[in-house]
């Protein structure tokens, strides 16, 4: 993996995409190349630098999203989604002075040459729900508003962008799932679940920062003020709520086991199992949570 995580430092020098000191400590301190080994273990060498490298520009678009100014400005964040998404549909001409642009359209235009564009169209739509919820948020921000419980799982499923991982899971197969599949409910609850699993993770891990930076967007915050909980208390609900999204994950694994026998949908459901059990070694591991303690800490 040192491989990889050397290469994706080099990717981000090379294109500009971390244009100074704290930029390219931001990439090493993530550990992108072991988040993607460990949630793609059986990738190969193309695909595991494809997400170690589409992992980094993420995290330096999130910051950007979540850190300073622009964190609680709708009307620029909205300006900026317009920018970004009209480069990666290529519907107006890119702004190649922007790092993050080059490192987002390479990261593009690798899955285009490699993959059908019906793939590529997949992974575009689903990563455009990623930028309309960080415009939520910065709305929430700019009102001082905690959202009610469903509407912060809904739009956690995309602030996240496992969605767009999950389409990455695809590449692992021998050729990506067919239409008839990809949108069954019962595989779409298997995404669903383990969306639910992975960003609730990370909440649980990034607690203290976020309580830290006045952050409302935590599910154990949005459960305390909602619901009226006790921190403790919600940090309790949240595990709850984590333990039976697993045992239903388990459930409708069975349930599409039952109703396909294609060696596709077992590596897919292989690749799903992995990507949970991966992030979660990743979330203890990475210097990305190095600083938590206090409350974390003592309910991990």
């Amino acid at each position: 993996m040192d491989v990889i995580e050397l290469r994706t430092l080099q990717w981000a020098r090379r294109l500009r995409v971390a244009t100074d000191d704290r930029a390219l400590s931001r990439i090493e301190a993530a550990h992108v190349a072991y988040l993607a080994a460990w949630v793609f273990p059986s990738a190969n060498v193309q695909t595991l630098q494809l997400a170690s490298d589409f992992t980094a520009v993420l995290f330096l678009l999130d910051d950007a999203y979540d850190e300073g100014k622009l964190s609680a400005d709708p009307q620029s964040v909205a300006k900026l989604n317009e920018k970004y998404l009209g480069e990666l549909f290529g519907y107006i001409e890119p702004d190649l002075d922007d790092p993050l642009t080059r490192g987002l359209l390479d990261v593009r235009d690798r899955i285009k040459e490699c993959h059908p564009h019906f793939f590529l169209n997949r992974w575009l739509s689903h990563f455009q729900y990623y930028y309309e919820a960080n415009l939520w948020e910065a709305k929430n921000r700019k009102q001082r508003r905690v959202p009610g419980i469903d509407e912060y799982i809904m739009m956690r499923r995309y602030s996240g962008a496992v969605y767009p991982y999950c389409d990455l899971m695809e590449l692992l197969l021998d050729q990506p799932l067919p239409l008839e599949i990809v949108q069954h409910p019962l595989l779409q609850s298997v995404r669903e679940i383990c969306n639910d699993i992975l960003c609730w993770t990370n909440d649980y891990f990034s607690l203290e920062k976020e309580l830290r930076s006045g952050e409302v967007h935590n599910l154990i915050v949005v459960l305390r003020d909602n619901a009226g909980l006790t921190l403790a208390q919600a940090v309790e609900q949240l595990r709850r709520m984590h333990d039976a999204r697993v045992a239903e994950y388990q459930d409708v694994k069975e349930k599409v086991l039952s109703s396909w026998s294609a060696s596709g949908i077992r590596q897919y459901l292989a690749a799903t199992d992995a990507m949970i059990a991966g992030h979660q070694r990743w979330a203890l591991a990475a210097l990305r949570y190095a600083e938590l303690g206090g409350i974390v800490a003592n309910a991990g």
